[in-house]
């Protein structure tokens, strides 16, 4: 995409975070700590490539490199991607939910379109727009938006969750390089340990910031990502635990 924030330089990118602008926000600052930790492990896997010294562990580092750069790549996109679903977040709670909220020219065609999606409206009679029609149509309104924001919550959420799992699998990798790897770098290996541990903890908050408006939808789609996040964590403290120690 030509406004991609992977097309910013870091002054670039680093003024509009600290701007009053929505995105990048977050979401996007835990994905892109991640990727640094990545590409700290591809950094890594490059300065222990074909040296004599790490020959027994070659094969082992190239593969960790292809590994690395696909993260990293897919980390990348998670900039991107945190932004474009938080805007659809934001479109979702800017939807109408009050019959004043409807412009008065288009109340014919929103009733026609509620009852297109299946909501009962009844028709305007000699009295006019009732109160009793008034607030079938705010019910609607209300059912819809709600409906919506939960559908951009549950994407909303799956952003930083990929996030997430992509760190973690980052993390796996620098854990498996330490004592295989060029033993000058290993300070590196644990900057990248701890960038990646920092994005799977920043992207956790902006999983858990969606969960209330999807539990109030669909209790199971929380409760498996809550599962999903506990793992995550429990798993990202066990190899961090083991490397520092």
């Amino acid at each position: 995409m030509a406004n991609s924030f992977k097309n910013y330089s870091i002054e670039e990118y680093l003024e509009r975070l600290g701007s009053g602008s929505p995105t990048p926000g977050g979401g996007a600052a835990a994905a892109l700590t991640s990727a640094q930790g990545a590409a700290l492990i591809m950094m890594v896997a490059n300065h222990t490539i074909g040296k004599p010294k790490y020959a027994e562990f070659e094969e082992l580092n190239k593969d960790i490199l292809a590994e690395a750069k696909e993260l990293a790549d897919r980390l990348m996109h998670g900039i991107d991607r945190d932004a474009e679903e938080f805007g659809k977040v934001s479109a979702a709670y800017a939807l109408p939910r009050q019959f004043s909220d409807i412009q008065i020219d288009r109340v014919s065609a929103e009733i026609e379109r509620l009852r297109a999606d299946g909501h009962n409206i009844d028709d305007i009679n000699e009295e006019g727009m009732t109160a009793e029609i008034m607030n079938q149509i705010e019910d609607a309104l209300k059912a819809e938006r709600q409906a919506a924001i939960a559908t951009a919550s549950v994407a909303a959420a799956e952003a930083p969750l990929m996030v997430m799992e992509d760190s973690l699998s980052a993390l796996r990798l620098a854990a498996t390089m330490k004592g295989r790897s060029n033993r000058m770098l290993e300070s590196d290996i644990y900057v990248a340990a701890l960038s990646l541990s920092s994005g799977i903890q920043s992207a956790n908050l902006n999983v858990d910031a969606n969960l209330p408006a999807i539990e109030k939808a669909d209790p199971e789609i929380a409760s498996s990502m809550r599962l999903r996040v506990a793992r995550i964590l429990a798993e990202t403290d066990t190899i961090i635990s083991g490397l520092l120690s």
